[in-house]
């Protein structure tokens, strides 16, 4: 069962990713695109890892999270903030 769950993941982030860079060349800029969204996930992420002592809220970085903000930006990092929850 962990397996499936495993690779319907990462079936499902690829999709997610090959959407994005669809969209992306679809709006006729895609690299001005793919980078602000790269800029605003990572900046997302910061922000929240620096406010952690007033917050409490903490966001690991590692390579997948990393990857993640800085891939699918903004939706990414809300992801990891809700997951923990969910999975309680």
């Amino acid at each position: 069962m962990m397996e499936f769950l495993k690779y319907g993941a990462v079936c499902l982030l690829a999709i997610g990713a090959i959407a994005i860079f669809i969209c992306a060349v679809k709006g006729g800029k895609p690299l001005k695109t793919l980078a602000l969204n790269a800029i605003a996930g990572a900046a997302v992420f910061a922000l929240i890892n620096l406010t952690t002592r007033f917050t409490g809220v903490h966001i690991p970085l590692n390579q997948w999270t990393a990857a993640g903000a800085v891939c699918y930006g903004v939706p990414a990092v809300c992801a990891f903030l809700i997951l923990p929850l969910i999975m309680k």
